[in-house]
């Protein structure tokens, strides 16, 4: 039986209101890097691997209060990509490392 792989992306689009002078090319980024990532996930690794959006801000304020906390003390900086609920990669949407750390779940096997 194959593993399956969630990855979330936490965001908090309102961060880049914060940065006026690159707000225009900022605002949404995230998201649309979140769909190609999906996509390219999906043609990859159909039926295996799920990409799901997360606005930190606007979705269930009870969920992810650690990341919430490490985002206020500045240890890191969104978007955050969590891999099956484990942190992994902190202030990019980086493709080809999400596609290593993929990889790397797949190889290791099924987990019992």
């Amino acid at each position: 039986m194959l593993q399956r792989i969630h990855i979330q992306i936490l965001d908090n689009p309102t961060e880049s209101l914060l940065f006026e002078n690159y707000s225009s090319e900022i605002t949404g980024t995230n998201k649309i890097l979140t769909e190609e990532l999906s996509n390219e996930m999906n043609y990859f690794y159909p039926s295996v691997v799920f990409v799901e959006y997360v606005d930190l801000f606007m979705d269930d304020e009870d969920e992810f209060d650690d990341i919430r906390e490490l985002l206020r003390l500045g240890a890191v900086n969104t978007p955050v990509v969590l891999i099956n609920g484990v942190l992994r990669i902190h202030g990019g949407i980086p493709p080809s490392i999400i596609r290593k750390e993929v990889e790397k779940l797949l190889s290791a096997g099924p987990i019992h």
